[in-house]
């Protein structure tokens, strides 16, 4: 029997991760936000001129065709992408400079990350071994980018199905993000999904700002609230790794299922009290930092946007080796307090120019 026709489907997608992510391993990762992708398009197509901006996107072309460099995109770029303009100057020209300096390639959504961070944290807590590096694992093609989907037809056979689903992952896994755009074209209209919650946790973090007595009660804080959200992650996760060790499916009751969540948000929660931890589960460090210094800088307001950027930095400095970012943001995630430039060793920058310096020695390393 060929093993590689049996395959999964899930197993299929996994596999074409990992070859992604082995041929991308020799690359240093450099994350452009938004305001970055844009002033590289407006550079280059001439909008812009000024010789620094120039140069940023000459050193970049040079890092990515020389295979030094790479820059992948996220949800978040995606989402902002189609908020722009269907125009040649706009979201078409940025995903046409997207193609070029992605490589097509992008992370996998923000959940699915910290979804394996979580299982191979708990893999090393049962004495389990890593299979595979996370740099093998978190790597998808554009067209992946919110996540993967497979058709499925009740007529055909199972063998039948799993052909048709291959070949369509394998034609989208080439799917180029201009095309991804010329597809969808003016069908998709911009979400205003971000508004309501902006409200509304600026309406609580008035209410309970008093409470407030340090940035690591703060921390302390966003952290058990982060938590809550992936006690039900690992608790798959315990499941999935129970029924692997049983060989067989195996079914819970709602009260065992309550209890299985409990159980993992003690056991996340007690696991950040070693240091190392914060490296393991990094979404959940990175992310619940972010709020907390949000939260602690009693003043600042969140805005719908504060959402994305989160999400930039989420996947920038747990994975990639440069974040260029905008000013507000930098000087949020590179406080003494928080430090997250320290979980990864990424390097931040807002300032056009200094981000070109690392860029062109990140260009020219060997």
């Amino acid at each position: 029997m060929d093993i590689l026709n049996t395959m999964s489907i899930e197993r299929h997608s996994r596999a074409r991760q990992i070859e992604l992510g082995r041929s991308l391993k020799g690359r240093r990762k450099v994350y452009l936000d938004m305001r970055f992708w844009i002033i590289a398009r407006d550079t280059a197509l001439g909008v812009r001129t000024e010789p620094v901006a120039r140069k940023m996107l000459h050193y970049l072309r040079r890092g990515v065709a020389s295979g030094r460099l790479v820059c992948p995109i996220s949800a978040s770029v995606f989402l902002e992408l189609i908020k722009q303009p269907y125009n040649p100057g706009r979201r078409i020209g940025t995903a046409q400079l997207i193609d070029e300096l992605s490589l097509g390639s992008s992370m996998i959504p923000s959940r699915i990350v910290m979804g394996t961070e979580i299982h191979s944290f708990l893999s090393h807590a049962k004495g389990g071994a890593e299979l595979y590096p996370m740099q093998e694992l978190i790597w998808t093609k554009v067209a992946y980018v919110l996540g993967d989907t497979y058709p499925s037809l009740a007529e055909l056979s199972p063998s039948e199905e799993l052909a048709m689903q291959k070949s369509f992952f394998d034609y989208l896994w080439d799917y180029s993000l201009s095309d991804m755009v010329k597809t969808i074209g003016d069908n998709m209209p911009p979400s205003d999904r971000f508004a309501n919650l902006s409200r509304e946790t600026n309406k609580k973090n008035a209410e309970y700002k008093d409470e407030l007595r340090s940035f690591a009660q703060t921390y302390d804080t966003e952290l058990r609230g982060a938590i809550e959200v992936a006690g039900d992650v690992a608790a798959d996760v315990i499941h999935q790794l129970a029924e692997k060790e049983a060989g067989r499916e195996l079914s819970t009751t709602p009260g065992e299922r309550a209890n299985s969540v409990n159980m993992c948000r003690n056991l996340l929660y007690h696991a950040f009290k070693r240091p190392q931890t914060k490296d393991t589960l990094r979404c959940l460090h990175i992310g619940a930092c972010i709020h907390a210094a949000m939260r602690w800088d009693k003043d600042r307001k969140f805005k719908p946007n504060d959402y994305y950027d989160f999400e930039h930095a989420t996947a920038a400095l747990g994975y990639c080796d440069a974040f260029l970012t905008e000013g507000p943001l930098h000087h949020l995630v590179t406080r003494p307090q928080v430090n997250l430039e320290a979980v990864n060793g990424c390097r931040v920058f807002s300032d056009v120019e200094a981000a070109t310096d690392y860029v062109r020695q990140l260009s020219s390393d060997s």
